[in-house]
């Protein structure tokens, strides 16, 4: 447990509707919304749910920074949609002047990082009139942390998705699903409908593009892994944009990649379970309807089981180490087909979703922090390395 002081000129604290529903166990979410001066703003609060690492670069965020350091016009708190923290509980003083926020492992910021940043960089120079909006959350469940991380953390992607369609550069995707019975289920523009939207597509190609110098390396060895994937898909995008003829060469593949995606999530419980007699459905990775199924439409199977993205990313990027460039120039697999690469995930699934759980221990259960372990990627990542290696010998 670690407990940070934040200091608030005005604050309110009420429950949240969904506590009326009738859960096992029931609901107890709480909502603190302060309004805190941004030159007194703590510099300890964690950050342990944000799925993405703060680049303050952009140009968005330097007009935030103007905004913050604007003497003549203290509206920043209005202008600003603030910071949003999960924590395990709030305790105020009697004039709720001062507020104790108590945070557990994997809790802290889940939106609002970038906000943070600048605050943070800046406090010296920042005026004493500038607020920043602050919500905390209490009483969250671990299988809400991560939609609720993954639903703040969207705007920029999708308005880069957007122009990336508006520019033509996902037509080659398009092309290649378009006889697909899942091609509507991908959406590539702001307020298309659809299962998945194109940049769920490029993060999961960003697991398996070798081309891209970063991931370039395919030894045992000091290779650095695709966390973006999990962690920011916008600057997938970005390296998407800056790459596409790369991200071309996975053509030959792509419908495999998709597929892969379903099959790991409809196969690892009962991989695990037959070989561990685990109950995999308690996994804290997992997810599980009560009522109805969740629909894998790049296979069209269903299951009340689906792995939450932090768990379910390294997993499928493991399965680079059987990308290989062929005399084409495009990216093929290396054990010749695809079939082969489904003989290798069933011979070793079992093991990879014990090593997700062990991880999974290690971090508290917390799923997100699974996607951020680069020991994690590694280690599944040589366990298919080394299963595709003996087969050679």
């Amino acid at each position: 447990m670690k407990t940070v002081n934040l200091i608030s000129e005005y604050s309110r604290r009420f429950p949240d509707p969904i506590n009326n529903i009738a859960t096992d166990p029931p609901m107890n979410i709480e909502h603190h919304v302060l309004l805190c001066p941004a030159v007194k703003l703590s510099n300890d609060i964690p950050d342990d749910p944000n799925p993405r690492e703060q680049n303050i670069d952009r140009a968005l965020y330097k007009e935030v920074k103007e905004s913050l350091l604007n003497e003549s016009d203290p509206t920043f708190h209005l202008k600003n949609k603030g910071i949003t923290i999960i924590a395990h509980s709030v305790s105020y003083s009697d004039d709720k002047k001062i507020i104790n926020v108590t945070f557990k492992e994997g809790d802290g910021i889940v939106d609002g990082g970038h906000t943070y940043e600048i605050i943070k960089q800046n406090q010296e120079e920042c005026p004493e009139t500038q607020f920043v909006k602050i919500e905390i959350l209490t009483g969250i469940s671990m299988n809400l942390l991560e939609p609720i991380a993954q639903g703040l953390n969207t705007a920029i992607q999708v308005q880069e998705m957007s122009l990336s369609n508006l520019g033509h550069k996902f037509d080659w995707i398009k092309e290649a699903l378009i006889d697909e019975p899942y091609a509507n289920q991908i959406a590539y523009r702001e307020n298309e409908e659809g299962a998945f939207d194109a940049r769920d597509i490029v993060a999961f190609m960003t697991l398996f593009n070798i081309g891209i110098d970063d991931f370039k390396e395919k030894t045992l060895g000091g290779t650095r892994h695709p966390k973006e994937a999990y962690t920011n898909k916008a600057n997938c995008l970005k390296s998407y944009k800056r790459h596409t003829e790369s991200y071309e060469k996975l053509r030959p593949i792509l419908k495999d990649i998709l597929q892969l995606h379903d099959i790991i999530n409809l196969e690892g419980i009962n991989l695990y379970n037959k070989k561990y007699q685990g109950k995999g459905g308690k996994l804290a990775f997992y997810k599980s309807r009560k009522r109805g199924k969740y629909s894998f439409p790049f296979t069209g199977g269903e299951s009340k089981f689906q792995l939450h993205e932090g768990a379910l990313m390294p997993l499928m990027g493991a399965f680079r180490f059987l990308v290989k460039e062929d005399s084409d120039g495009n990216f093929t697999w290396k054990p010749g087909s695809f079939d082969e690469v489904l003989e290798i995930w069933r011979k070793i699934g079992a093991d990879m979703i014990n090593s997700t759980k062990i991880t999974s221990e290690s971090r508290d259960r917390n799923p997100n922090a699974i996607g951020k372990d680069e020991g994690h990627w590694d280690s599944l990542y040589k366990t298919v390395g080394m299963e595709y290696l003996q087969g050679q010998i």
